[in-house]
């Protein structure tokens, strides 16, 4: 029986969560890491390297590569040739996740006030939901970059449901990391972890929380969620 979300505001995570992102950024981040002349790191690597960022990224790459971190170095050189090529290629790869799109159709027809927060920078993550055609979809999205904080902080949380035209104490989060998960226990709302994504739980115990494989799943989470409340 379909549950009628008229009222709650759905708040999405992007990168591992909506959209599987890594291969455009590990392309992205062995394009940086050449300039260096430095080897490749692998896509199965860099999955669990996503979420705090491109200079995090970048970061890990050089660590893995035993490269000593010159911060001056990133700003300047670095992280913009990163950023250049991603921008280039935003899209070129990344894909939403299997049933994404359908899903958030049958939400939306549900009643469902669907939102974007995300540690992405505003301008990225809006190039990835238009790039992809899923910006249709949301009444709001808020990168990291947009507040004066950012997940795991619930305040970032909050902020884009109440952009999206919400009520926080109707809103479920939905994420891939633990970034997502403390966030939405420090909002002091419900949250729908998606195991394919690029993190992973705290392990703390929480009952308000389910845990998802595939996306054919997430409706039945929400609603589980939904009636909790």
């Amino acid at each position: 029986m379909a549950h009628d979300f008229t009222g709650w505001t759905i708040v999405f995570d992007l990168d591992g969560t909506l959209v599987e992102t890594a291969p455009d950024l590990h392309a992205a981040l062995n394009h940086t890491l050449a300039k260096k002349q430095l080897d490749p790191v692998s896509l199965d690597s860099i999955r669990m390297m996503i979420g705090d960022g491109a200079k995090a990224l970048i970061r890990k790459g050089l660590a893995q590569n035993q490269v000593e971190i010159d911060e001056v170095e990133i700003d300047q050189d670095l992280w913009p040739t990163f950023l250049d090529h991603y921008l280039e290629n935003i899209t070129r790869l990344s894909e939403p996740f299997d049933m994404c799109p359908e899903t958030l159709e049958v939400l939306k027809s549900q009643g469902a006030n669907l939102t974007v927060c995300t540690n992405k920078a505003q301008h990225l993550a809006e190039e990835v939901l238009k790039g992809l055609d899923l910006e249709k979809y949301f009444s709001a999205t808020v990168g990291g970059d947009a507040l004066a904080i950012k997940k795991p902080d619930g305040a970032h949380i909050i902020e884009t449901v109440r952009k999206g035209g919400g009520d926080p104490a109707r809103a479920i989060m939905v994420g891939d990391a633990w970034t997502d998960e403390r966030a939405a226990r420090d909002a002091e709302l419900p949250f729908v972890f998606v195991s394919f994504g690029y993190g992973s739980l705290s392990n703390q115990p929480y009952d308000r929380l389910r845990s998802i494989d595939h996306w054919q799943n997430m409706q039945q989470a929400l609603s589980e969620l939904a009636r909790l409340d």
